[in-house]
């Protein structure tokens, strides 16, 4: 998996949301305005791999943060996407490394290592039943990448 700089993509933070709704931006690549939006404030990491574009978003919320991870395909249309987190979960984003070929390594809540791994096409998945502890979806039976974790629980 090939890291990309923030030369090649970066976002701008959608002004004027609603109060309360949740923090959305715009794509941008090589500073040029794609018209395409993804959930989140700020761009953490990006990576590619083969066609496809994995962004690392976070809301800015400091001591309830959360991580959404968008999969987007070459026009960036939005494939799929899940968010690791919950109420009162603090995280830090971290980068490890990308090892594998279709699989990024970083560090978030629970005191765990997580990856993920883009699959080459949609697999099958169980909802509710499939993801890690702290990893929401949105409802469906497909995912193009999967989540993997074992988070901890935080300490008062």
């Amino acid at each position: 998996m090939q890291i990309l700089s923030s030369t090649d993509v970066s976002l701008a933070r959608i002004p004027n949301r609603p109060d309360g709704a949740e923090p959305v931006s715009e794509i941008l690549r090589n500073d040029q305005a794609t018209g395409r939006q993804v959930a989140g404030a700020v761009l953490e990491a990006a990576a590619q791999w083969q066609s496809f574009m994995l962004l690392f978003t976070t809301d800015d919320t400091p001591f309830e943060e959360l991580l959404h991870i968008h999969l987007l395909d070459a026009q960036l249309n939005l494939l799929d996407s899940a968010t690791v987190g919950g109420m009162y979960s603090t995280g830090s984003f971290s980068l490890l490394d990308a090892a594998e070929p279709d699989t990024v390594r970083f560090r978030f809540i629970g005191g765990t290592d997580w990856s993920v791994q883009v699959l080459p096409e949609p697999g099958f998945r169980v909802p509710l039943l499939s993801e890690p502890t702290g990893v929401s979806r949105p409802l469906g039976f497909s995912r193009h990448f999967v989540v993997r974790g074992q988070p901890q629980p935080e300490r008062a």
